[in-house]
Order: C-alpha cells, then structure tokens, then sequence
C-alpha cells in the first residue's frame, strides 16, 4: 500500500447547530465548514494488511452511501436522515477521511488503485452506525477484462492451465484440457487448503492464489502453464516448461499490447490478462 497526495475543498450546507441537533456528534470544526481534509499520510498499522477489499479500515462500506452527483459526487451522503457525517473521525480527531492506494490489480483496474473513504453515519432500525463510502479517484490500467470463472465439463487452454498449475501445488491431476471429475476434486482439495470455499470452480479467488509469477530462468509446470495461455493468443512456443529469451520476448511483447509493464515477468496481473483473454 503507498499513499498519493490530493485535498478537495466542497462547501456544505449542513451547520454546526444542525450536526449537534442530531445528538450524533458535537459541532463540527470551522475547517469542515470550510470543506473535507482527507488524511494522506502512512499507511496505519491496522491497515498495513488491507488489499483491494476492503481497503477503508474497520467501519462497514455501503455501497449507497456515495453522492453520485452534483458538487459532492464522491463524497458521503449528509442528508440528515439516512446519511450523515462523522467529521473529525479519523486519526486522532483530525480528519474527516483517508486516502489509500493499493499497488495490484483490483477489479477493472489492472495495475493499482487509488480510493477515498470518506467517513459518515448510517440511520439503522437500531440506530446510528459508522459507515465509508469508498470512491475510487485513480485506476492504473483500467481494464475490462477479469479473471475466467472454470469449471467441470469445460474444455480448452484454461482448463490445461488449471491442470499444470495445481500439481504445482502438489495436488497431481492429468493435463488432458478436459475439466473432469478428478480435476474438479484436485481443485476442491486446493481451495480447502487456502481457506476457500470448496466448490471446484476456478474463480477470481482461487486464480489469484493459484497462479505463480514465473520469470526468465524458471521452469516446471507453471511455466508450462503460461505457455499453454500464450500459445492460447497465438504467440506460438513449445511447451516444454522452461522460461527461455525468446518466451520473455514473448510475454513482453503480450504486455505492451495491453498497456502492462512490460518487464518479461508473469504476475497476476498479466495472468490475469492472460487467462482472461480470448
């Protein structure tokens, strides 16, 4: 996680007066009056191990507590009755919300992404709860394409992918590109291994950590599996599971054709590209 600079001034509406009526918070400070100041600093320890989800410390994210539009768009909702306010809520009393960059692939955005979290209130049955409304200010590689959804009865590269990369960690399956009953069952005993749902579907979740980052000097059955994903685009090379010259030419070649760094590695996000890809 790494941070960006940025402040935006938005005058309000609401008042001190009006903030205390709520009986939620006391009056709020003349620099809120005046607009929001967004923390941008460290990142906090209790945050050093968010990645793309949640991403916006301990409070619930609502996906409906964003303006959407108008001066605010991208801010909390301060209705004053669903939605309200929590200045001075982050860090010490001093903000009104952070900052906060997470440098990986993170749903469309394929190399990192930047988000807001500006604090607030929700009216429940129960009451007032804490609330974020997360707003991403900055996409590094925006992208459409995501990661395959592969399962029993499909056939084709991502299935021989899938069934070079499992026995790489250990749960041996024949590659036959045929996503049968024993291939399915070596899934389900890898995701049981990484605390994921054992359903056997090959999803975002379980491609993430299944995949390997190989590079130039590697070889074995994740290599081979990139080579199937490339032979897949028609970038034509032998599968013989060794990461040669003229492979890294390759991917390098793949990765400035979709905007990646073109640094020869396979990682996640040119796996993701990669298997994602038609």
């Amino acid at each position: 996680m790494s941070w960006a600079t940025t402040r935006r001034r938005v005058l309000q509406a609401g008042t001190a007066l009006g903030f205390a009526a709520l009986g939620v918070f006391p009056a709020a400070r003349k620099a809120y009056a005046d607009g929001y100041d967004i923390y941008d600093g460290p990142c906090p320890s209790y945050a050093s191990s968010h990645d793309c989800s949640p991403g916006c410390g301990p409070s619930t994210v609502y996906a409906d507590s964003c303006e959407t539009s108008g001066a605010n768009a991208g801010f909390h909702k301060n209705d004053g009755t669903t939605w309200t306010l929590r200045p001075n809520g982050c860090f010490g009393g001093t903000y009104d919300g952070w900052l906060w960059r997470y440098e990986a692939a993170c749903g469309a955005c394929g190399c990192y992404i930047e988000r807001r979290c500006h604090d607030g209130y929700r009216r429940t049955s129960s009451g007032w709860v804490r609330s974020i409304c997360r707003f991403n200010t900055d996409c590094g590689c925006p992208t459409t394409v995501t990661w395959p959804d592969t399962e029993r009865g499909e056939r084709g590269p991502n299935v021989q992918t899938v069934q070079h990369l499992v026995p790489y960690h250990d749960y041996a399956t024949n590659v036959d590109g045929i996503f049968g009953v024993d291939t399915e069952a070596q899934v389900m005993e890898f995701q049981t291994a990484e605390g994921l749902a054992a359903d056997g579907v090959v999803d975002a979740a379980t491609w993430a950590l299944l995949v390997v980052t190989v590079r130039r000097g590697d070889s074995g059955e994740a290599v081979r599996a990139a080579q199937r994903q490339l032979n897949k685009l028609g970038l034509v090379i032998t599968v013989d599971g060794t990461f040669s010259s003229s492979m890294e030419t390759l991917v390098r070649s793949f990765q400035t054709s979709k905007g990646l760094t073109a640094d020869g590695v396979v990682g996640q996000n040119t796996w993701r590209i990669l298997t994602g890809s038609a």
